[in-house]
């Protein structure tokens, strides 16, 4: 492993369907926000909110930039967001949230309905405040997070799995093509132990297992997973096995395939 200054990170988003359409989020070098609109919520779900109908190009302005739409899929992508207060403007219908640092990069849940937008969860913030460290295929990904607020960044390749994550607030990302998907597999379970970690873009050919509070993981291939764990929030997985148990009393899962 080696300390990892520049980071730049393409990120392409898990769709909905077997071949999902690209998107990039250039963490470590624009501020960005991938804002999701709409989501198909799993079954598993606490949430009481309903989604509006509307997903392919609804239309909407990020602070004072121009204005984007949503993909087919509900999702858009917006670049150079200033810090501070972020307000998105539907035109009817706004929503705020707060960008810390420059060069982060957040998802944005959102349901947007007879003229109001309300988020499904908070936005998952990826932030840039810690140790960045760059990992090698074959690298022990436990001993790279063995700190709290880690972000770890995996290069395309094989990684050893069956181990655990007991720190908190580590960030780790995975390495993606647009048309081969995650490139960064861990052959093998992943259990989570540490509060308020984030997962995004790997694959795990394994089960991934937490009783952690406040899990995210987005856009990620995961053969199969138990989380037990509150304030979790899942966007835009796959479930390559067809099993996800989520018995959690706090849990939104948006827009998985793989489960119902």
């Amino acid at each position: 492993m080696r300390r990892f200054l520049a980071v730049l990170v393409a990120l392409t988003l898990v769709g909905c369907g077997n071949d999902p359409p690209p998107a990039t989020g250039r963490f470590g070098e624009v501020t960005s926000a991938v804002v999701v609109v709409n989501p198909v919520i799993n079954q598993g779900s606490t949430t009481t909110v309903a989604p509006g109908a509307a997903r392919s190009g609804v239309q909407f302005k990020a602070a004072d930039l121009e204005p984007v739409k949503t993909d087919s899929t509900g999702l858009a992508v917006v670049e150079e967001l200033p810090t501070g207060t972020v307000q998105l403007d539907f035109n009817p219908g706004t929503y705020s949230f707060q960008v810390v640092q420059e060069k982060e990069l957040y998802d944005v849940v959102v349901v947007y309905r007879d003229g109001a937008v309300q988020p499904l969860f908070p936005p998952v913030r990826y932030p840039l405040g810690g140790a960045v460290v760059e990992v090698e295929p074959g690298g022990n990904i436990a001993q790279a997070a063995a700190s709290d607020n880690t972000i770890i960044v995996l290069k395309p390749g094989n990684y050893p799995g069956n181990f655990e994550l007991r720190a908190a607030g580590v960030l780790i990302f995975g390495a993606w093509s647009p048309t081969e998907g995650p490139l960064s597999i861990i052959d093998g379970n992943v259990t989570v132990l540490g509060g308020s970690n984030r997962m995004r873009g790997v694959k795990i050919n394994g089960r991934l297992t937490s009783n952690a509070n406040n899990l995210s993981v987005a856009f990620s291939d995961i053969a199969s997973a138990t989380i037990t764990g509150n304030g979790v929030s899942l966007l835009r997985n796959r479930f390559t096995a067809g099993q996800a148990t989520v018995p959690s009393s706090n849990a939104v899962l948006v827009d998985n395939t793989g489960i119902p």
